[in-house]
């Protein structure tokens, strides 16, 4: 033996003795050249469609799973409202699945409320816990003591979480989200006498005027009016439409636009009757539109008589010159677009200013045309509450009206504790989490039952807006569940059968039997006949889309209700102590709070001022420079309902008398 053999040898023995004596509990490994019995094929993906329910968009899905394991999401071509494309929020969905966070089996607190003290139960022991507690206010014939709390909801969950609040004899189930479009509703109502939201023809419009519309960002459905924006700019050969945004900050929206108007927070409704004047007075308005809208022109100019451009000038803050170029380029290029959104909603006088820039519409012949505004497609809606009915069962929890809380969402997170909601629900006897993660709602629960994440779970999904299409896409388990957990509206069933009287009012033996029984009528398919192969293929599209189904609806402005008159904004606070404007605006990637837990999200740069893992404050260099603050300082912004300290972001593209703070 040589030299070199020999010191090989004994290298290997050395090596094989340490690793003897570093056994662990797993002592082999095997390949994944050898596949397990699942079917899983090592190395080949397979591909998933199913729907995103991160905002009330509804964007079909793509979900990329290998190994068993769920590794990419993006957008399904074949859904109508985002054709392929996906948003970051969408993205970043993933990482809800496999959060170290989540709550991976039932809970009961064992601590104070908050402290985060809890004791794992069996999924038997919490079901007896909720069905024992909801027992006891059916024998006290207490009923009316249990609230539902939910976001909005739409489609067989929405009718399910409805029949078991009015089965069980309550009348509580408040749905209800802080940037739900309540607010445009009420004024569609008023305005054309139907509630359903707007369908707006981006791609098709050649002049497009947004009034705090921030449809890039978060307006109703952000990818597909992003999408469709893209088409209107660069569709159509020979042609580029023209955007002019009005809105005091410079948001991702406000930044694509060819013209910005920084309005003075509260004006954008006088802005608009201005125009809407201008436009009558100089004879640019469409007369067929009026006619079939019964309104007429001279009586139209005399209510509008006082929104001269003097007028206008000063109270928005423009120049005279700047608000009748744009409301001759509104009124003279055909077809052209006016569209409200949230920048101007949120004001004491939203409701009137949204109904002002829907009047702009009326004289522009944009209503019910290509490249102009539609009713939406008109898909069953679920219960919504206004921001008054939540202040009535903040009222009823003050009280102690309400003896048990069943929560299924983060609303301790998201509604402002200015509206006492925090403070009232801690008076609530008992309160039931649904959440997958210990989030705020999660740590004042008295019992947690955990809901599958939206990858594991079964479920139907009715996009808010965005298409004028039926659409309803549909949810699919992509991975077997990764802890144990159970999907809400299950848990929901179990307990209906578990109590006296509810079980009639739900006969399926699962949530999904409910879903494809609904599905099967939703497709027209006959009772008796079979469904399962129409089942797999919706499954495969990714849900069912029927076309043209909404196209005989129609806008008309109701005559009755009048012209829109919006008051003198109010701002709360004496002008002297609280000199500044403050906007509170969704966040791009963190929408009102609920992707914050969502790393991705928090390293996403802000578009605007590249910020990441932080919260900030805009302010104007003009401002800055007289409170002598700089870039990153850190300061206390002081309202009439709290404050907060948060680093300092100069910002040109917002007014010297605001300051603006992402949700």
């Amino acid at each position: 033996m040589n030299r070199r053999t020999f010191l090989q040898l004994s290298g290997l023995s050395t090596t094989s003795a340490f690793l003897a004596g570093c056994k662990s509990a797993n002592e082999k490994l095997i390949p994944y050249l050898i596949p397990p019995d699942e079917g899983v094929t090592p190395g080949k993906a397979v591909y998933y469609a199913s729907s995103c329910r991160f905002c009330q968009a509804g964007c079909g899905i793509l979900v990329r799973v290998s190994e068993g394991r769920a590794k990419k999401i993006e957008g399904n071509p074949l859904h109508p409202v985002n054709k392929g494309k996906l948003c970051a929020r969408g993205q970043a969905v993933l990482q809800e699945l496999y959060h170290p966070d989540r709550v991976r089996q039932p809970l009961k607190r064992s601590g104070p409320r908050g402290t985060g003290e809890f004791t794992k139960i069996s999924w038997e022991e919490g079901l007896d816990l909720l069905t024992a507690r909801l027992k006891t206010l059916q024998q006290e014939k207490a009923a009316g003591g249990l609230a539902l709390l939910t976001p909005h909801l739409r489609g067989t969950l929405a009718e399910l979480t409805t029949s078991f609040m009015r089965s069980f004899g309550s009348p509580h189930h408040l749905s209800y989200e802080l940037l739900g479009p309540d607010w445009l509703r009420t004024a569609t109502r008023k305005s054309f006498g139907q509630p359903s939201l707007p369908y707006y023809d981006v791609a098709e419009t050649r002049y497009l005027l947004s009034f705090g519309a921030d449809f890039v960002e978060s307006h109703l459905s952000p990818v597909q009016y992003g999408y469709a924006f893209g088409k209107m700019r660069q569709g159509r050969d020979t042609v580029r439409g023209h955007f002019t945004y009005v809105g005091g900050r410079l948001s991702l929206t406000a930044a694509s636009a060819d013209r910005w108007m920084p309005a003075r927070p509260g004006s954008e409704g006088v802005l608009a009757l201005g125009m809407a004047r201008l436009i009558l007075d100089e004879s640019l308005y469409d007369k067929s539109s009026l006619t079939a809208n019964g309104l007429a022109a001279e009586t139209l100019l005399g209510r509008l008589s006082t929104y001269n451009l003097p007028r206008v000038a000063e109270e928005t803050g423009l120049s005279q010159k700047t608000i009748a170029e744009v409301a001759r380029e509104f009124a003279t290029t055909r077809p052209s677009l006016a569209m409200a959104g949230e920048g101007l909603a949120f004001q004491s006088n939203g409701q009137e200013s949204v109904r002002a820039v829907q009047i702009l519409n009326v004289l522009a012949g944009n209503l019910n045309r290509p490249g102009g505004v539609y009713p939406d497609n008109g898909s069953p809606d679920g219960p919504t509450n206004s921001f008054d009915e939540l202040l009535s069962i903040v009222k009823k929890m003050r009280s102690n009206g309400i003896q048990m809380a069943m929560i299924h969402g983060d609303p301790v997170h998201t509604i402002p504790s200015a509206t006492g909601f925090q403070e009232a629900l801690s008076k609530v006897p008992f309160i039931v989490s649904f959440s997958s993660m210990l989030d705020d709602t999660a740590m004042q629960a008295d019992l947690i039952l955990p809901d599958h994440t939206a990858l594991e779970s079964w479920g139907d999904v009715i996009p808010l807006a965005g298409t004028r299409e039926s659409v309803i896409g549909l949810m699919q388990p992509v991975v077997t569940p990764v802890f144990d957990t159970r999907q809400f509206p299950e848990v929901l069933m179990t307990v209906a059968h578990e109590l006296g009287g509810m079980k009639a009012t739900f006969p399926y033996e699962s949530y999904l039997d409910m879903l494809k029984a609904e599905m099967k009528k939703s497709a027209g398919i006959a009772s008796g006949n079979d469904f399962e192969t129409t089942w797999v293929d919706l499954l495969k599209q990714g849900g069912l889309f029927k076309t043209n189904s909404s196209q005989a609806k129609s806008y008309r402005w109701t005559a009755s209700t009048g012209l829109p008159e919006p008051a003198k904004p109010l701002f709360v606070g004496d002008e002297k102590e609280f000199p500044l404007h403050l906007q509170v605006y969704p966040s791009t990637a963190f929408y009102d709070g609920r992707g914050a837990p969502l790393p991705w999200l928090q390293h996403l740069p802000d578009p605007m001022t590249t910020v990441v893992w932080d919260s900030w404050i805009e302010i104007n260099p003009k401002t800055a420079a007289e409170l002598k603050i700089n870039f990153g300082d850190l300061v206390e912004v002081t309202s009439s309902q709290g404050s907060i300290r948060l680093p300092v972001v100069i910002y040109p593209g917002i007014r010297p008398d605001m300051v603006a703070i992402p949700m």
